[in-house]
């Protein structure tokens, strides 16, 4: 474009009159910028676990409970056990709150290890086991032989407050359900395992309740039935000795008779 005004300066005029000469060349293509391509990305799945990771999981989840009753199994064939009437040691237990089970537990073995000895050496000490750190810990309760089960239950509490641990295994060791597992068995010792009480019912209660549970479903009246009510415990003792039968026998013999060891 040539300028026509002052020092060749561009004017309206010429620009106007350049476009009207035809001189100039207008692109008419837009040129636009491409807009950025967005690819839909597939939805993520969730990774479901395989069915062999479901089976480990499983697996790890009944670890524990199986082998603690695999445990509980090999422990029952190991053991020679025997039912103990619960009734006459439950009304002395309520009637002295200072007494308990494991009092006179003590004292029933301490008696019954002078009549029937399990150790070869002689040994007739008496020793209580509780759940340690690093597997059960065995305390020992002195003279439990000539001891009253009163006495015998402070010293009980005592030992279990101090913990004075037992130089040497006792000949027999009193253990509650669970302390011990078939790989934590003490060498050379029996343990004595005393279960809870439960309700006794006997064969001919057992056979009422079904001839009336029977004739309720055929639609027949459903049957009253008595129950006695009985409570036993199980006494077991776990070891090695071929007169761990005789033993918790003369046990029983203390136990179902409790009132003999209050002395």
């Amino acid at each position: 474009i040539s300028g026509s005004g002052p020092k060749g300066r561009i004017l309206k005029g010429d620009v106007m009159q350049f476009l009207k000469d035809g001189k100039a060349v207008i692109d008419k293509q837009e040129k636009h910028a491409a807009a950025p391509v967005i690819t839909a990305k597939p939805p993520t799945s969730v990774a479901r676990p395989s069915a062999d990771t479901e089976t480990a999981f499983l697996v790890k989840s009944l670890e524990s409970s199986v082998l603690r009753r695999l445990g509980e199994l090999e422990l029952a064939k190991r053991s020679t056990t025997v039912q103990v009437p619960a009734d006459k040691l439950d009304r002395l237990i309520k009637a002295n709150r200072s007494l308990s089970d494991t009092a006179f537990a003590v004292r029933a073995a301490a008696l019954a290890l002078h009549q029937v000895p399990l150790a070869k050496d002689g040994n007739v000490r008496v020793g209580i086991a509780v759940e340690g750190a690093k597997g059960p810990a065995v305390f020992e309760i002195a003279d439990a032989s000539t001891s009253s089960v009163l006495e015998l239950a402070a010293k009980i509490k005592d030992a279990q407050k101090e913990n004075p641990l037992a130089s040497e295994l006792p000949a027999v060791i009193l253990a509650a359900e669970g302390v011990y597992t078939p790989a934590s068995l003490p060498l050379g010792s029996s343990v004595l395992v005393v279960g809870k009480p439960h309700k006794v019912v006997s064969a001919a209660e057992a056979s009422a309740a079904l001839d009336s549970a029977l004739s309720e479903l055929t639609g027949g009246a459903a049957k009253k039935t008595a129950v006695s009510g009985a409570s036993a415990f199980d006494v077991g003792v776990i070891g090695e000795s071929p007169a761990n039968a005789a033993f918790v026998g003369k046990v029983k013999g203390f136990l179902s008779n409790p009132e003999l060891l209050m002395f």
